[in-house]
Formats: structure tokens, C-alpha cells, sequence
């Protein structure tokens, strides 16, 4: 359905977008390959240009769960020039980002081709699909390996050089990587690697495919899909991780999980716990130790990379450790000597959790054994601000979600389970509505303005604050009104611009803009099942995230109590999309919207007007005119005049309703029925005789005078 090329992947995002005059023209032989059902079992057809193999699986060239196809131009007969990355639906891929990066020429990236939505028959649906060019060769890291041994002066030529210029380019887009590792590093199909080139980014949320040895210690605390869009500093970071697996020859952190890694990190810093009893000499030392700064402020920069590759010898900077008490603190079962540590383990026991923050023990451990005021407030803070709202249901979460903050507040947000970065939340959340997860943690993190909180304690934030307080001070708005429109749904549409509309009324199609919805609309009015109405919960957030002017003035109609201005308000909507959208013709659309119109008709009084009125819109929606459809409909002369002549039958009922029961009072006497009327009748009759007999005498009189 939406069948765009990369470039053009910007254009449908935005709060408020401008009209796009002609797109739709041009996009229509696209969309209607998107859609066509050809009985071909073997292939998908992207952008109606790359035929994508789907019985031509390259697993090597895999991004995680995403799959990946060969792929070539359409009519081509022979080999894969290309390869193609299937998206999942659940995990909201990087389009945004798209475009940025097909218009980096790197020879140590890989060279997007296309990108766009097509029909993917294995999934029976549409899905959004990444082609590059297949000339990455196979990963230089394989399944299992936990060092490669590389000589230093290997590492310096194939991977640190060619990396640095890739780095760069990404930098001066403004593109961060998110997954960078060795086996997401491939060698070209060379037999023997002369330079690396760094893999797919774009087709899963950012970093949600890196394992937390890769990441920095904050960013591996969060859960994979909430790591959020991360900064350049991470990816040095992440780069300085894969050169020390290359270099190295075992995994001193073998067979952990991802908590007892970042914990590891945390007790020996980052270039220990990845190094191990391994000792490195020379200028490829310095460089690791530069890299592999847990501070983001004292992490080696590129330019400090690019002179360390002229031959400069750079100050070593200062290392700065995570704190430690003196003490240790006694909790669940366990001693904790950092507060960083202590705040990711608070949630394995609430209760006794709870217990310690209230009863003192925590405050005055932070007060005798880290002797850190700043910490004692915060915590403090986080009681009251905990305490505010009563200690009824939640109360738990609420309090040790803000502890957590106060004892780390460079951690993640830590909330029922949840372990999220703050920009991270969009793609957690989308993930968790569309396989009908629990969303109730993500409806309290926003009304509890933990991010807010979170934001305002940050003493370095590698974020844009105002924007991020912005966007959720904005969706606690949204979840105060729950009609349509609004609500959790109007918060994914606003916070998650990449997500694709997941009404159930689309399902199976990968809508990304109203114009995708109106082509999505079409193909649905062809189908048995269509459901009554156009428009739900999810396409009303939607579009007036998307585009604001085609549906907020109708929201009263589409929330209103009365079916018929229901109905009307989805025509309306549906009318502006077509013209804002410049689709000439929706036959199928304005058929549908035909079908459903009965509860409008009804409304008009005149059974005549009502059978010609329905005439007249089957006519005109043979033509696929919405506009003209909704026009016909809401002729304020129409419902005037069969307003007005409604009124005037009701007053001659009304009089023939008053004389027919006078009638029925006379004829219920009949002993004096007619004799009033009789008398009157006799009267007149004499009246008349009389004056005939007048006039014939004074007649008589005047020609006899005459004579």
C-alpha cells in the first residue's frame, strides 16, 4: 500500500502536514502492485521496481528476528544484487531515519536501496521492507565466538580505519547506529578482510538487536526495545566494545546474563570487565581505554580517534567511579555498596523495599556510609512527591520508581517490571499494544510525570530536556480526555511518529499516512467482512496526530450519541481525506460509505425525497466522489425546505386531526346531529328565495315603469 521510495519516507510524518499535490497520481501504479493478489508463490513486489524472493532466505544476512530475502530488479531473471530485510510489525522500524542514511555514500556502510511497504505473502499481509545492495559478504564475528585474537596492526587497517570514516559520515547526518558489533560487521566477501562494513540499523527500534555487553552501562540496564535512539557518544562506545572483542581471546564475562554484565561493569569499570586478565600494549591500548570511558563526557571523541591515527599521543583523562559506600547495606539476602547496583535490585523485594525507605534505614545509610547529601534529598523527595497521591493501590510502584531515580539518576526509568529510557517508551509501547500487552504501566509512567521527574534531577542530559518534557506533559493531556481522538492511542500516534496505524479494522495492512489509509479503504470496500464504520479509536488518533485539519473539526459527529452524525462525521472525514490526499476517484470507499448512509436518510421526512435522495447518491458514488457524496448530504437547503414542509403537514394533520373529532363529538348525539347545520342549510335557502323573489318582482315592476 504505501509504496515510497526512501527519499520520500519523511513527508508523512508530522503533527501537521502541508497538502502534497500530485504525489497520489504518481504513487497509484505503485499501491495498486502493493495490493495485487497475482497467485506468484514465490516472490513480493516493493515499489513496483524489486521483485524480493521469499523462498531465498539469507540468514547470514539476518538483523536479529528480521529475516532477510535476496532480492533484484523486477524482470531480472538471474542472481541477487540486492537483499531485502522483512520488518516485524510488532517492532517499529527506523523510516525516519531512512532517507538519512540512503543519502550516506560510505563504502563502510551498507548502501540502502529502497525501502517502503509491500504484500508479503508467508505473513499474509503487508510489511515494511529495507533493501541494500548484497555486497556485505558474511559477518566477521560468528555465532558462538567470544574473541577473534586479532593482531592490533589487522585491527588498526580493516576495522578502525575504514570504521572511523563510516562513524564520521553518520555523525555529520546525525544518524546514530545503535548496532554496532562484530557480527553486524561483514567482511565484504573478501577471503581475506581488507575493511569491514557495518550492517542494517534502520529495520528493528534503535539497539533493540545489540547484546548489553555492546552498550553502555545505563543503556544495557534498559530493556532492549526501550533503549531509546541513543547519542553519538554511544557509538563510539559500542565500537570501542567490538575492537576489544576483536583484539581479545576469550570472554572474561563468559556465561553471564545481561544483569550480572552491566553489574560487572559497574565493580571494574568497562575496559576490565571486557578485557579481563588480557593485557594490551602500545598506541591500540590508549585507544581502547579511550573508547571505553563509562563517562560519556571523558569517551574519545573522533577527532580524538583521527589523531590517535596520525601518531598523537593523547593525556590519559580522568576515570571517574561510580560511588561506594563505606558500609554496606543489608537487603534481601544481599550487601550493597553501590547505589547504582542497589537501585536495580529494589523491585526483587517490594515489601522489604518499602519497609527500609520508610522506617529511615535507607536515608541514613546514603547520609553515614555515602556521606552524599544530594542523594539523601532526592531520596526525601521521592517519599513526599511518592506520598502525595495516598498509599493506596500503586503506591509501591510509584515510591520505588522515584527511589530508583534518586539513588541513579543516570539509570533508566524502573516501573513495574519496566526498565525504559524515556525516549524509548514510544517503541515499548507500540510493541505492547500491538500484541495486546498490558498497557497500563505506560498510561501511569505518563500521569505520574516520572519523566518529567526524571528529566529535571539529570546533571548531564544527552537528550533535548524541553522537547521530551514537552511530548509528555502533552500526552498527560491527551489521557484526560478519553473520547475518541484521544487517550493511550493518541499518545502512541504522538510520541511514536514511525508507528503504522494497528486499528483492527486495518489489519494486515502497514498504514503510515492518511493517504495509505484511503488506499487501505479501497481494498477493504472490495472484501465480505467489511466492518459497519470507517473509522475507530486508533484511525482518529491516527490521523489527527497525522493530520489534524481532516478530523478534529468532526470529533463532536464522531463522538456523538446520535448513529446518524456518526455516520456523517466518518463521510466528512473521509470527504477532506480524498481532496487533501488529491485521489481522484475511491469507488469502492464511496460505494461503502453509500451502503451505510440508511440512518441519514431516515432523518428526512418526505419518503419521496428520501428514495430520490438515495438515487442520487448511488449515482454519484459510482463516480468514487466522496466530496460530492458528503455535499449532496449536507445541503443545509434540503433539510430546510423538508423541514418547513414537514411543518406544514403537521399543521393540516393537526387541523384535520381537530375536525375529524369534532365530527365524531356530533355524530355521538345523534338526536341533534345535523339539526344546527339544518337550521344554518334553511336559513341560507330562504335568504336565497327571497331575494330571488325580490328581484324578479322589482324586475317586473321596472319594465312595466319602462313602458
Amino acid at each position: 500500500m504505501n509504496s515510497d521510495q526512501t527519499s520520500s519516507d519523511g513527508t508523512t510524518e508530522g503533527p501537521d502536514k502541508p497538502e502534497r499535490k500530485g504525489k497520489d497520481h504518481k504513487r497509484g501504479a505503485a499501491v495498486d502492485q502493493a495490493f495485487r493478489r497475482t497467485g506468484n508463490t514465490t516472490q513480493a513486489i516493493l515499489n513496483d521496481a524489486i521483485e524480493i524472493l521469499y523462498d531465498k532466505r539469507m540468514p547470514h544476512l539476518d538483523h536479529g528476528p528480521v529475516a532477510a530475502y535476496g532480492a533484484r530488479n523486477k524482470g531480472e531473471v538471474e542472481g541477487f544484487p540486492y537483499f531485502a530485510l522483512i520488518c516485524e510489525n510488532n517492532l517499529v522500524p527506523r523510516t525516519r531515519q531512512a532517507p538519512l542514511i540512503a543519502g550516506i555514500n560510505s563504502p563502510g556502510l551498507a548502501r540502502l536501496i529502497a525501502s517502503g511497504v509491500c504484500y508479503w505473502p508467508p505473513g499474509g499481509g503487508e510489511r515494511y521492507a529495507f533493501v541494500y545492495e548484497n555486497n556485505l559478504g558474511h559477518p566477521i564475528l560468528k555465532p558462538g565466538d567470544s574473541g577473534l585474537g586479532w593482531r592490533a596492526e589487522q585491527v588498526l587497517q580493516t576495522v578502525i580505519r575504514p570504521a572511523v570514516l563510516a562513524l564520521s559520515d553518520l555523525r555529520d547526518a546525525d544518524v546514530y547506529h545503535g548496532s554496532i558489533r562484530p557480527s553486524n560487521m561483514f567482511d565484504g566477501g573478501a577471503k581475506v578482510v581488507e575493511r569491514v562494513i557495518f550492517g542494517d540499523c534502520l529495520s528493528t527500534p534503535p539497539s533493540y538487536t545489540q547484546p548489553a555487553v555492546y552498550e553502555s552501562i545505563e543503556r544495557a540496564m534498559a530493556d532492549p526495545l526501550s533503549r531509546g535512539r541513543g547519542t553519538y557518544e554511544d557509538d563510539l562506545y559500542s565500537f570501542g566494545v567490538s575492537l576489544a572483542v576483536l583484539l581479545r581471546h576469550r570472554d572474561p564475562m563468559e556465561g553471564m546474563n545481561d544483569e550480572e554484565i552491566v553489574k560487572h561493569k559497574i565493580e571494574n569499570g568497562s575496559y576490565t570487565a571486557l578485557t579481563g586478565n588480557e593485557r594490551f600494549t602500545g598506541a591500540i591500548l590508549e585507544l581502547l581505554r579511550g573508547l571505553l570511558y563509562d563517562d560519556p563526557s571523558q569517551r574519545w571523541t573522533l577527532a580524538e580517534i583521527s589523531s590517535w591515527l596520525d601518531g598523537q599521543r593523547l593525556s590519559p583523562k580522568q576515570i571517574t567511579k561510580k560511588i561506594k559506600a563505606a558500609r554496606p547495606l543489608q537487603f534481601n539476602n544481599d550487601k550493597y555498596f553501590r547505589p547504582s547496583i542497589l537501585a536495580m535490585d529494589l523491585n526483587k523485594n517490594q515489601p522489604e523495599a518499602v519497609h527500609m525507605v520508610e522506617n529511615g534505614a535507607l536515608g541514613q545509610w546514603i547520609e553515614r556510609s555515602l556521606e552524599d547529601r544530594t542523594i539523601s534529598n532526592r531520596l526525601q523527595e521521592s517519599l513526599d512527591a511518592a506520598q502525595e497521591t495516598g498509599r493506596g493501590p500503586g503506591y509501591w510502584d510509584r515510591l520505588l520508581a522515584r527511589v530508583s531515580i534518586a539513588l541513579d539518576i543516570s539509570a533508566p526509568l524502573r516501573y513495574k517490571g519496566l526498565v525504559l529510557n524515556p525516549d524509548g517508551i514510544p517503541f515499548a509501547m507500540a510493541d505492547a499494544m500491538i500484541r495486546k500487552k498490558d498497557i497500563q504501566p505506560y498510561i501511569d509512567i505518563i500521569n505520574q510525570q516520572l519523566v518529567t521527574y526524571w528529566v529535571t534531577i539529570q546533571n548531564d542530559a544527552l537528550v533535548d530536556i524541553g522537547a521530551l518534557v514537552s511530548r509528555f506533559d502533552s500526552s498527560r493531556a491527551f489521557l484526560k480526555q478519553q473520547t475518541m481522538g484521544y487517550g493511550i492511542e493518541r499518545c502512541l500516534y504522538f510520541l511514536c511518529q514511525e508507528a503504522p496505524c494497528i486499528s483492527d479494522i486495518l489489519k494486515g495492512y502497514y498504514v503510515r499516512s492518511p493517504e495509505d489509509l484511503m488506499y487501505a479503504y479501497e481494498d477493504i470496500a472490495k472484501k465480505p467482512n467489511r466492518p459497519h464504520l470507517f473509522i475507530d479509536r486508533h484511525i482518529a488518533a491516527f490521523l489527527s496526530v497525522k493530520d489534524k485539519r481532516v478530523i478534529d473539526p468532526f470529533l463532536a459527529d464522531l463522538n456523538a450519541g446520535e448513529f446518524h452524525r456518526r455516520i456523517m462525521g466518518n463521510v466528512k472525514v473521509l470527504a477532506l481525506l480524498q481532496k487533501r490526499s488529491h485521489i481522484d476517484s475511491l469507488p469502492g470507499v464511496a460505494a461503502w460509505a453509500a451502503e451505510i448512509l440508511k440512518p441519514v436518510y431516515e432523518r428526512l421526512h418526505d419518503r419521496h425525497l428520501r428514495e430520490k435522495l438515495k438515487q442520487k447518491i448511488d449515482r454519484t458514488a459510482a463516480a468514487g466522489d466522496l466530496n460530492r457524496v458528503a455535499a449532496i448530504l449536507d445541503d443545509p437547503m434540503m433539510r430546510q425546505n423538508d423541514m418547513l414542509e414537514f411543518k406544514q403537514a403537521m399543521r393540516d394533520y393537526s387541523s384535520m386531526r381537530d375536525e375529524l373529532a369534532k365530527l365524531e363529538a356530533d355524530l355521538s348525539k345523534p338526536q341533534s346531529f345535523g339539526r344546527e347545520a339544518g337550521h344554518e342549510y334553511a336559513a341560507i335557502a330562504s335568504a336565497v328565495i327571497g331575494g330571488i323573489a325580490i328581484m324578479a318582482v322589482a324586475f317586473m315592476h321596472f319594465m312595466k315603469g319602462s313602458s
